[in-house]
């Protein structure tokens, strides 16, 4: 008995593989796409100096993964900013070897450079950074770094979460 493979049964495996390996309209989560990770989740970010709000400072978000990015954002009048999340596709993910993306963010503010978040993130899923919760920031130009162990990996920063 001669069985070949339908063209109903070939369209469904060329279907699940494109839906495993490629993202749709930019939006596939992770578990669709086992390709894409999360290098840097969104962040939403108060800025102030002396307590009184960072208006108009330049932020710049710099992430190493595979390769360096690096991009810059302007707080508002308020001194907030928000860092959307930043995605990168790679097929080491589908091999056993430890994901690392050194997250650095840097305020330039009245003739100054800030150092407020500097973090290496060690899995791949949205929000890993800080226990899964989505971020929201309080950063006080002029407070001391403090140091933090979240998830076996040091956070040095000068802001604050709930």
């Amino acid at each position: 008995m001669n069985m070949k493979p339908t063209k109903h049964l070939l369209k469904n495996k060329l279907f699940f593989a494109l839906l495993l390996f490629f993202p749709i309209l930019g939006y596939a989560m992770t578990f669709l796409n086992p390709l894409k990770a999360c290098t840097f989740s969104e962040m939403n970010i108060q800025i102030t100096l002396d307590g009184e709000p960072a208006k108009g400072a330049e932020v710049i978000r710099l992430v190493k993964w595979k390769k360096e990015k690096i991009d810059n954002f302007t707080a508002d009048e308020e001194g907030r900013v928000e860092l959307p999340a930043m995605f990168e596709s790679s097929t080491t993910n589908l091999l056993p070897m430890e994901f690392v993306a050194t997250q650095l963010i840097t305020v330039k503010y009245k003739g100054k450079e800030y150092e407020i978040w500097n973090y290496a993130k060690r899995k791949p899923e949205k929000n890993f950074e800080l226990e899964g919760k989505p971020f929201s920031l309080k950063c006080e130009l002029s407070k001391e770094d403090e140091l933090h162990e979240v998830f076996s990996s040091l956070l040095v920063t000068q802001c604050t979460w709930e």
